[in-house]
């Protein structure tokens, strides 16, 4: 698929409606002027109602999903031809587009500025819905009424980037070197796994009905829409078993404030009193059970690290214990 993304799609079709309005005229008055009968001027018309109708049905609601939203997704599979598409199946993923695209929101602001105080859901609006297979266009979450939207502000910054770094790991996911050439791109290896974890998720399981995801809109322009399978999410879930590309091995205590037990991984904050910036970790399965309840609990983690300007930014869990000191 190689539609753009940054043009007014609708505008475009409202203009090609007005020429088949037009050439149906014209083609009325030659209709009359040549004594044509009703029957004969209907045939010769139904090719350009025909367009219009695909036009007003079909193409206007995919224009105004490309033109209105932050982050669109066009999905295909075998359930999804349809006009009434499962409301299970459009429900889940709606969820796993809230959960993914608000943890890297998440994770962002907090390495912007840990002070700042995030509400409990980041939540997006569902700005278009649209068939062919399936389109649905996601809006940014927005100031509340009465605030505000400053360019400065943190979650602001964050929400904006974090769909363009979204976009940013597809750019090499179907080169033979993807890996290598994501981690030369994301230079915070915390930001990198974060990345590509979110796009992992949003990849199709292609247990669900659904065999490949497009990704685009306008928080992503000037790249062509990625195509996302069952083989990228296979593809991305082996990258991060290890993610970890540092060899140093070190200790920390700090407090884990958030925790996502499909993906094995929390973030560690108030490292050193504050003094160090949160740290992602990466814990094996076998902490599956004690993981649970580590969550507002202060913690020691060992394991090996990888660092961004000298700081700790994402650890390979070898050892967690409740730091007794607290």
């Amino acid at each position: 698929m190689n539609i753009r993304t940054d043009a007014a799609w609708a505008g475009v079709l409202q203009f090609k409606a007005q020429l088949l309005h037009q050439q149906i005229a014209a083609m009325q008055r030659l209709a009359a002027d040549s004594g044509a009968t009703p029957e004969k001027l209907e045939q010769a018309c139904a090719p350009y109602y025909r367009l219009l109708d695909q036009i007003y049905d079909r193409d206007v609601p995919i224009a105004r999903a490309l033109d209105t939203a932050d982050l669109l997704l066009h999905l295909e599979g075998q359930d999804l031809q349809t006009d009434a598409p499962r409301l299970s199946l459009v429900s889940s993923i709606m969820g796993d587009v809230r959960k993914q695209v608000g943890t890297m929101i998440r994770t962002l602001v907090s390495s912007l500025d840990e002070s700042v105080d995030l509400p409990r859901e980041i939540d997006l609006g569902l700005c278009s819905f649209a068939f062919g297979s399936l389109y649905l266009g996601f809006a940014l979450p927005a100031s509340p009424a009465g605030h505000a939207e400053l360019r400065g502000d943190p979650l602001f910054s964050a929400s904006r980037e974090a769909l363009a770094l979204l976009g940013k790991v597809t750019d090499h996911i179907e080169e033979d070197d993807a890996y290598a050439q994501i981690c030369r791109d994301f230079a915070d290896p915390k930001i990198r796994d974060a990345a590509l974890s979110a796009v992992g998720q949003l990849a199709p399981s292609g247990r669900r009905g659904v065999s490949s995801v497009a990704i685009g809109g306008r928080a992503m322009p000037d790249r062509p829409w990625r195509t996302l399978t069952p083989q990228t999410r296979l593809q991305i879930r082996g990258w991060l078993e290890k993610p970890v590309l540092g060899e140093e091995v070190v200790e920390m205590s700090g407090r884990v404030r958030s925790i996502d037990l499909d993906l094995r991984r929390f973030d560690l904050r108030l490292i050193d009193g504050g003094h160090q910036p949160d740290l992602r970790c990466i814990y094996p399965a076998s902490f599956d059970a004690a993981a649970k309840k580590w969550l507002d609990h202060v913690v020691i983690v060992r394991g090996q690290v990888e660092l961004f300007h000298g700081a700790a930014r994402l650890l390979q869990v070898q050892s967690v214990r409740e730091d007794a000191g607290v």
